[in-house]
């Protein structure tokens, strides 16, 4: 039976009181405060509703008064964790966190000179003290919900510092795994990420729920702070979702001369809601992002991103491409802020969709801002089917209508792989796409 939004509401902020208890006054005045703040945030706007423009597409509350049960917020801890090693990417060599359940299971002893990775519940309170100075500083958890609660009850989850001038020879990879043995479970995690000036590293987040008939929902948070002249890539990788809710909140800030690169591929999960935050604080900064998703079934996928240029001479490049069967629906909603003070910016944003069925649909707002004179910025969507010709063409040179189209569908996704600089993640990821498009790779 289905709940309220109000009780949903009071549960987590009744929940709250317990939370607190568990601590036993453990923590810093300030983190004590900021907790105090988000949950109150929480409780005053409470889920977000369908008048919400921001969830206007998405019923994630909907959702999950349908799909939650009212289970303690703390992932169970109780019984043994399976083997998790069948779960992680054949060959796919780096410094490994995995989470099972919202629970950290495993990490890699072997971490590099210039690579500090420590753990959110076992800081002491000194540093825990000085993590307020990057915590809850891009996340905005007084106008989202999601965030609030993320903020409110953060326990499970790294503080990640890659030191000035180190270069990471194998990436960072972080599991989250989820089965639901125990039932429907809320899990959240959240992750800070610094990398100091000039420094460059590779960060791989793998979303799994592995028992598709059990819903799963994942609250997370990631705010990530990238110094001058640092280089970082990020992939996030969310397939085997079936049965899973997913609201992914990341936060990166650019200084000057800091390049981003940040790939988001998605291929089902019964609600994914990607929040993806840049904001470009320095001069000759670079950002380039790329989605793909693949949505089947009663499968939803909402991608909102925004770029906020605050600086001159910066430049970004935003590519979505998406494809929609059966009676799934997607979601993308883009933003491109360009400040006054940032002249002499180029920004680009494109969304490319394809619907392969009469029942599936898709929601796309692209949007431009500009308060300077002095730019270069486009912005643009595009959805429709499978162009008719390209499948003559293909069929006068002997392919019949299914190869065909698997041929155009697996061209279309995998342009946005193309950049992947790591031979195994990319063709992991080729084979996902080839496996979710029923494309036979040659």
């Amino acid at each position: 039976m289905s709940i309220t939004e109000r009780e949903l509401r009071d549960h987590f902020t009744d929940k709250f009181r317990d939370f607190t208890k568990t601590l036993n006054g453990g923590q810093p005045a300030e983190i004590s405060n900021l907790r105090r703040q988000a949950i109150e945030a929480f409780a005053a706007q409470g889920f977000p509703l369908a008048k919400n423009e921001e969830y206007k597409y998405t019923p994630l509350t909907r959702t999950l008064l349908k799909s939650l049960k009212l289970d303690p917020v703390q992932p169970t801890e109780a019984g043994v964790i399976p083997p998790f090693n069948e779960h992680l990417i054949p060959e796919l060599d780096g410094y490994l966190l995995v989470y099972w359940n919202g629970k950290l299971v495993y990490r890699s002893e072997d971490t590099p000179k210039g690579l500090v990775i420590e753990q959110l519940d076992s800081l002491d309170n000194g540093r825990l003290g000085e993590l307020r100075k990057y915590l809850a500083t891009l996340t905005n958890y007084q106008s989202d919900a999601f965030a609030a609660l993320n903020t409110a009850f953060f326990k499970q989850g790294s503080l990640i510092k890659i030191a000035k001038g180190t270069t990471l020879d194998k990436p960072l990879i972080i599991y989250h795994l989820s089965d639901g043995q125990s039932g429907t479970i809320y899990t959240q995690t959240r992750h800070l990420l610094v990398a100091e000036k000039n420094s460059r590293a590779t960060l791989i987040e793998i979303n799994k729920n592995l028992t598709s008939n059990q819903q799963t929902f994942h609250n997370a948070v990631s705010e990530v702070f990238l110094e001058e002249g640092a280089q970082f890539h990020l992939y996030k990788i969310q397939s085997e979702c079936s049965g899973a809710i997913i609201v992914d909140n990341t936060h990166i800030n650019q200084d000057n001369s800091s390049q981003l690169h940040c790939t988001t591929v998605t291929t089902g999960g019964t609600m994914i809601r990607n929040n993806l935050n840049i904001s470009i604080n320095g001069e000759y900064c670079e950002s380039h992002l790329n989605g793909l998703y693949i949505i089947k079934g009663n499968d939803h996928v909402d991608n909102h991103t925004v770029v906020d240029h605050r600086i001159a001479n910066s430049y970004s490049n935003e590519l979505y491409k998406g494809i929609i069967d059966d009676s799934g629906t997607g979601v993308f909603n883009g933003k491109i802020f360009v400040q006054p003070d940032a002249q002499k910016t180029n920004a680009f944003q494109s969304n490319k969709n394809l619907l392969l069925s009469d029942k599936a649909s898709m929601n796309t707002k692209p949007q431009l801002e500009i308060w300077a004179n002095d730019v270069k910025c486009s912005h643009g969507a595009t959805t429709g089917q499978i162009d008719s010709e390209q499948v003559f063409y293909l069929r006068s040179r002997g392919l019949d209508k299914q190869q065909a189209h698997g041929l155009l569908l697996y061209a279309f996704a995998t342009e946005l792989l193309e950049h992947i600089s790591l031979p195994v993640l990319k063709d992991y990821l080729e084979n996902v796409v080839a496996d979710n498009l029923q494309y036979e790779r040659s």
